[in-house]
């Protein structure tokens, strides 16, 4: 009975020591058993076509579809922001209030039609940081504009490349690398960009955006146009100097669990989830 006793009081002042060392360091349990885990991040980028390319309102269409898909950041092309065209409405405040209070940047790429038009980026992490700039133009190309923001974890950027000229886009690709470069400095983060680049896999854009960035969306799929899709031009790319990750999912999609994504846009979104093990751990 007193050896039974004595190995009670011995395992209660391991305890006691224990919850000792855990108030001195600072560090709780499950702190502890956290250290070392990997941080997985799901990204979505979505040209949206202001939301009325097929249906005349999908706001709630395309919320369905990021509710059941998950992703915690996305970016969205081809946004109007109070124009006369899509009745005032700042488009992407409100696709972020049926979800649930999502942050939000949006990036003016040029007035249009009493209000602005451009691209977004929203978020279900605070936002620490932000920045809109606006791309480069050649040969009569539409102005296009970056959106940049910075989270906890992680910093992603959202744009969408000229349509007319390759060489506006070879133009665009060079500032986006000098503007994210800027943006990052001192950053040991992950970094992400995505849009609609409007250039194939095979193209000098592509090559250019390789030089700086890591592919990391599936190419052997088309993503525009929705129906049928015929062409890749939608894509999520890493920095390559940024905190590295491994690719879990990538994957384009055509139906949901919300329903058939070709009615939505003529652009199918594209999903991926990463993972990296976070600076200092």
């Amino acid at each position: 009975m007193k050896r039974k006793t004595g190995w009670i009081l011995a395992a209660c002042l391991v305890a006691v020591a224990c919850v000792v060392w855990a108030v001195r360091t600072g560090e709780s349990r499950s702190a502890a058993e956290q250290r070392g885990a990997k941080r997985t991040l799901r990204l979505m980028t979505y040209n949206v076509g202001v939301f009325n390319k097929y249906l005349e309102d999908d706001f709630q269409l395309v919320a369905d579809v990021l509710l059941h898909e998950r992703p915690d950041a996305v970016s969205l092309n081809e946004l109007d922001s109070c124009t006369h065209r899509t009745g005032g409405i700042f488009q992407l405040e409100r696709l972020a209030s049926l979800m649930e209070g999502w942050a939000f940047r949006f990036g003016a790429a040029m007035p249009f039609d009493g209000g602005a038009y451009g691209d977004g980026v929203m978020t279900r992490d605070d936002i620490l940081r932000s920045e809109r700039f606006v791309l480069p133009q050649a040969g009569g190309a539409e102005p296009r504009a970056l959106v940049i923001v910075e989270t906890e974890d992680y910093v992603f950027a959202a744009t969408h490349l000229d349509h007319v000229s390759a060489a506006a886009q070879h133009e665009q690709v060079r500032a986006i690398d000098s503007l994210v470069a800027r943006f990052v400095a001192g950053v040991r983060k992950p970094v992400f960009l995505a849009g609609d680049m409007n250039a194939t896999p095979d193209s000098e854009t592509l090559r250019l955006f390789r030089q700086r960035w890591r592919l990391l969306t599936p190419t052997d799929g088309g993503t525009y146009p929705s129906d049928p899709p015929r062409e890749c031009i939608d894509y999520i790319f890493a920095w390559r100097d940024g905190v590295p990750c491994e690719v879990i999912e990538a994957r384009v999609l055509n139906r949901s669990g919300a329903g058939d994504l070709r009615r939505a846009s003529d652009h199918l979104p594209v999903l991926l989830e990463v993972a990296w093990q976070p600076a200092g751990l």
